[in-house]
C-alpha cells in the first residue's frame, strides 16, 4: 500500500520540532504520563507501611486492631483485578490515551479520600479507590508504551515502569518519614495532576487507531512520535498493511479462494488461537512468580518485616527501610539498563536463581539466628541477605512480566490478553498480601522466606521452558513467533516482519 506522502507545510512544521526534540524525546514524553501514573501505584504499595505504624501509635486520632490492620493493608489490591479487566477494555472502548485520563482522575480521587479520612471505614474507601486506580493503569501503561516506541527503546521504556513503582514506594515511604499520613497522601495526589497534564499533550496510540480505521489520525500521531524518515515511513506502510488484513479478517468469510486450512484459521476466534493463549499461560506462569515469591511482602509490611528482620537492637528499621527502598530504585534503575543489552531469558534466568539462592539463604541465617544465641549479634547479615533478594528479584522477576504485558499479545487480544494477565498478577497479589502474617505467624520469617524461595525455584523451571526471547524483536515479530510455526502471515505479507516496525 502506498501512503500519501506529507505535505511541505507538514514536512516544514516536522522538520522544525525535530531540530529541537528527536523522536526518541517524544517517544519518551508520551511514555512519562504512564511512567507518573505508575509511581502513583508504588506509592499505594508502599502506603500502608507508613500508614499502619502511625495508626498503631498513642497519638493516632483513633486505634485499630490486628486484623483491622490486615484489611487496610489488603483493601488496596483486592479491587486492582477488576480494575485490571475494566482498564483493558477501556483502553480497548475509548483508546489508551483516554484511559489514562481517567485513571488519573480516578487516582487523585483515592488520595484526596484518604487525606480527609477520619476514621478506619474511611481509610478503607480511600485505599479501596486507590487500589481499583492501581489496576486500571496496569494494562495500558505497558501497553501504551510499548505501541508508541522504537523496538530499540521498547525494553528501557517499559522497565521504567517498575523503575516508577520502585520509586513510588520509596516516595511513599520518605513521605511517611517526614510528615503525618493524611499529608503524606496529600501529596502523593499532586502527582495526578502532572500525569494528567503530560497525558494531554501524548498523542494516541496509533496501532489503536489504525485498528478503528483512522487512518489520518494514526500517520499523524506516528509521524507525531517517528518523524518522516524513510524507515519511519516503511514501517507505517507496514502496519497499515497488516491492520488491513486484520480487518479484513474480522468480517465474515466469503471462502472465495481460501484452502481448508485458512478457513479454519480464519473462522477461529482470535481469544482461541495459540497466540492468545501461549501468551496468556507464559505471563499467568510470571506473575505467579514473582508475587509469590514474596516481592510486595517487603514493601507492604517493610517496617515490622525490619524490625524481625534486623532485631530490635539493630539498626533503626525505618532507616533499614529507606536502605532497602534505595537498593529497590537503584536495581530498578539497573533493569533498564539491563533490558536494553541483555535478552528477557538470560535476564530472566538470573533474576529467578538469584531471587531462589537469596530467599533459601535468607531463610537458613534467620533460623541459626533465632535459634543459636552467637548469631543474634549479626542482624546486619540479615539486611544483606535481604538486600541480595531485593535485587536479584528487581533486575527480572518484578519487571519482565510487566514489560511483556505490552509485548507478546497480538493487537487484536492485546487489551483483554493485558487485562487477564494484569488482573491475575493482582489477585496473586492480594492473596500474598493477605496470607502474609498468617504465614509468619504460623512458620515463623525463616520458614515464609522458604516457602517463597520454592515457589521461585518452581517458577523458574517453568519459565525456563515456556518464556520466548522478544528483545529486539517488533511487535509483529513477536506475534508470529507464538503461532507454533505457521508462517502464514509471511507469506500474505512478507514485508511485515522484516521491517522495522516497532508498533503492530
Amino acid at each position: 500500500m502506498i501512503i500519501k506522502k506529507p505535505t511541505a507545510d507538514q514536512a516544514f512544521i516536522e522538520s522544525n520540532v525535530a531540530k529541537r526534540f528527536s523522536p526518541l524525546a517524544r517517544q519518551m514524553l508520551a511514555a512519562s504520563g504512564p511512567i507518573v501514573s505508575s509511581a502513583a501505584a508504588g506509592m499505594t504499595n508502599g502506603f500502608s507501611a507508613i500508614l499502619l505504624p502511625q495508626l498503631q501509635q498513642p497519638d493516632s486520632r483513633f486505634t485499630i486492631t490486628e486484623e483491622q490492620s490486615s484489611w487496610i493493608a489488603s483493601m488496596a489490591p483486592l479491587p486492582m483485578a477488576a480494575g485490571c479487566i475494566i482498564g483493558g477494555l477501556l483502553m480497548e472502548r475509548f483508546g489508551r490515551k483516554s484511559a489514562h485520563l481517567l485513571l488519573n482522575v480516578s487516582f487523585a480521587i483515592g488520595w484526596c479520600a484518604l487525606s480527609m479520612a477520619q476514621s478506619y471505614p474511611q481509610i478503607l474507601i480511600g485505599r479501596f479507590i486507590t487500589g481499583f486506580s492501581c489496576g486500571l493503569v496496569g494494562p495500558p501503561a505497558s501497553v501504551y508504551i510499548a505501541e508508541t516506541s522504537d523496538p530499540r527503546y521498547r525494553g528501557i521504556l517499559l522497565a521504567s515502569v517498575t523503575f516508577a513503582v520502585s520509586g513510588g514506594i520509596l516516595l511513599a515511604h520518605l513521605f511517611g518519614t517526614f510528615f503525618r499520613w493524611q499529608t503524606a497522601a496529600l501529596l502523593c495526589s499532586l502527582f495526578m495532576i502532572l500525569a494528567y497534564l503530560l497525558m494531554l499533550v501524548s498523542p494516541e496510540s496509533p496501532s489503536w487507531l489504525l485498528g478503528r480505521g483512522e487512518l489520518q489520525r494514526a500517520e499523524t500521531a506516528f509521524r507525531w512520535l517517528r518523524g518522516y524518515g524513510p524507515e519511519s515511513r516503511s514501517e507505517f506502510e507496514a502496519m497499515v498493511a497488516r491492520s488491513t488484513i486484520g480487518r479484513s479478517q474480522e468480517k465474515p468469510s466469503e471462502g472465495g479462494g481460501r484452502g481448508q486450512e485458512e478457513e479454519e484459521e480464519h473462522a477461529t476466534s482470535p481469544y482461541r488461537r495459540r497466540e492468545f493463549l501461549m501468551p496468556l499461560a507464559t505471563l499467568f506462569v510470571f506473575f505467579a512468580t514473582m508475587q509469590f515469591s514474596g516481592v510486595n511482602i517487603v514493601a507492604f509490611y517493610s517496617i515490622s518485616l525490619m524490625r524481625t528482620t534486623i532485631g530490635s537492637d539493630g539498626l533503626n528499621e525505618y532507616l533499614a527501610m529507606l536502605i532497602v527502598d534505595l537498593v529497590r530504585v537503584f536495581t530498578s534503575l539497573l533493569a533498564c539498563v539491563l533490558l536494553r543489552s541483555v535478552g528477557r531469558r538470560p535476564l530472566a534466568m538470573a533474576s529467578g536463581i538469584g531471587t531462589t539462592v537469596s530467599l533459601i539463604g535468607l531463610s537458613i541465617f534467620l533460623y541459626f539466628q533465632t535459634s543459636i544465641p552467637l548469631y543474634r549479634n549479626y542482624s546486619s547479615l540479615s539486611l544483606i541477605f535481604l538486600i541480595s533478594y531485593i535485587v536479584f528479584v528487581g533486575i527480572g522477576l518484578f519487571p519482565l512480566p510487566w514489560c511483556m504485558t505490552g509485548e507478546i499479545f497480538p493487537v487484536v487480544t492485546r487489551g483483554l490478553g493485558s487485562g487477564l494477565t494484569s488482573s491475575f498478577n493482582f489477585v496473586c497479589f492480594f492473596a500474598v498480601i493477605k496470607t502474609g502474617p498468617t504465614l509468619f505467624a504460623a512458620v515463623g520469617t525463616n520458614g515464609t522466606f522458604l516457602v517463597y524461595g520454592v515457589i521461585s525455584l518452581l517458577g523458574t523451571l517453568l519459565l525456563y521452558v515456556l518464556l520466548p526471547e522478544t528483545k529486539n524483536r517488533t511487535l509483529a515479530e513477536i506475534e508470529d513467533q507464538f503461532r507454533a510455526g505457521r508462517q502464514r502471515s509471511a507469506k500474505v505479507l512478507p514485508t511485515v516482519t522484516t521491517v522495522s516496525a516497532g508498533v503492530a
